[in-house]
């Protein structure tokens, strides 16, 4: 019986062996953490487990102390559910993974899954809609599941795959004294990755995939675009009358000129007057007067029609003017001009003798 398992002790050693080599390289090297990972490990407690429990044992602390194949990282979250007929989440406290106190924290689970209560059958149905919630509450989960095989797994997209690999691994995992462990793992609520471990070989994990960018951010505006257009404005155009500029608003109506009314001219004095004796005779050549129209009105313009600046009817009322100015004038001359003295009587009568 020994010689028969000498093979297969040598070549799980082998596979320890190369795991051990394979995780400290990659601790060696460690990238750049962008995501807090959880960790979930699920223990049955069915009858059948109890038998197992020192396969559980060795599987923990191996895996504790690889760091799940460098999967666990400083500062990731680690929980401890346990299920039978029903579901136990909340007896272990929530740990926060530490490298350095790897041994501890092993310890600490072994001692805690070896004080369960080991009996009847194993249910996987209490234990989905809890794994659910937390599914949809981390942006990476990872859960191991530690169990018989007895049960129909079920509640994931793989359960036909992980049922398949119970029936046919079932007797000899069970006579191997080893355990199940069904590797789940979820991204943004959604299932990415499954597997089955067969301990004491080695177990394998899905690879998450990218996590999708962040939203990129708005482009910025550009701030060398041309300013806008300075709005038109459009001026009146200017109306020349004359020399003197004036705006296009409508020009005001101008006040109708008043009717220009000629004078009569002033009498003259009496100091200006010719010295004439006491009794005239009929003057000769006697010179009349030149008749003075008064109140000679201009022609008077239109209210209503009032001609524009500068037209025709301006230029009438000027020439009128000055045509009537000069008769005025002319009156005046004639009227003012010196009169040839009336002869005396006495030298009239001179003049009859001779």
């Amino acid at each position: 019986m020994h010689i028969n398992n000498f093979p297969r002790r040598m070549a799980m050693i082998a596979a320890l062996v190369a795991e051990m080599i394979l995780v400290s390289g990659l601790r060696a090297q460690p990238t750049e953490q962008t995501v807090q990972n959880r960790f979930l490990f699920v223990f049955d407690t069915s009858h059948d487990m109890k038998l197992r429990s020192d396969g559980v044992e060795k599987t923990l602390n191996t895996l504790l102390a690889l760091s799940l194949s460098g999967q666990m990282h400083a500062g990731d979250s680690m929980a401890v559910w346990t299920f039978g007929q029903e579901l136990r989440p909340r007896d272990y406290p929530l740990t926060t993974w530490n490298p350095d106190n790897a041994v501890m924290i092993a310890s600490n689970l072994v001692k805690f899954v070896g004080k369960q209560h080991y009996g009847k059958t194993t249910r996987f149905e209490p234990l989905q809609p809890s794994l659910n919630t937390v599914m949809q509450n981390s942006e990476r989960l990872t859960v191991l599941v530690f169990c018989d095989g007895e049960g129909k797994f079920s509640g994931t997209p793989f359960d036909d795959g992980i049922n398949q690999i119970f029936d046919q691994k079932r007797s000899e995992q069970k006579k191997a004294g080893q355990p199940f462990v069904v590797v789940l793992r979820s991204q943004l609520g959604e299932y990415v990755g499954c597997s089955v471990g067969l301990p004491p070989m080695p177990l394998n994990y899905p690879q998450f995939p990218p996590l999708p960018l962040p939203p990129q951010p708005p482009a910025p505006k550009e701030t060398n675009a041309p300013p806008p257009p300075a709005p038109v404005v459009i001026t009146p155009p200017l109306i020349l009358i004359g020399t003197k500029p004036e705006s296009s608003p409508p020009p005001k109506a101008l006040p109708t000129n008043p009717p220009v009314t000629a004078t009569s001219a002033e009498p003259l004095s009496a100091t200006n007057a010719p010295v004439t004796p006491p009794v005239i005779s009929a003057p000769t050549n006697p010179i009349a007067p030149a008749a003075t129209p008064t109140n000679v009105a201009a022609p008077a313009t239109s209210q209503t029609s009032t001609p524009p600046a500068g037209s025709g009817g301006n230029g009438l009322l000027v020439v009128g003017s000055a045509l009537f100015g000069a008769a005025i004038a002319l009156g005046l001359v004639f009227w003012l001009r010196p009169r040839p003295k009336d002869p005396s009587l006495i030298t009239r009568s001179m003049d009859d003798r001779k």
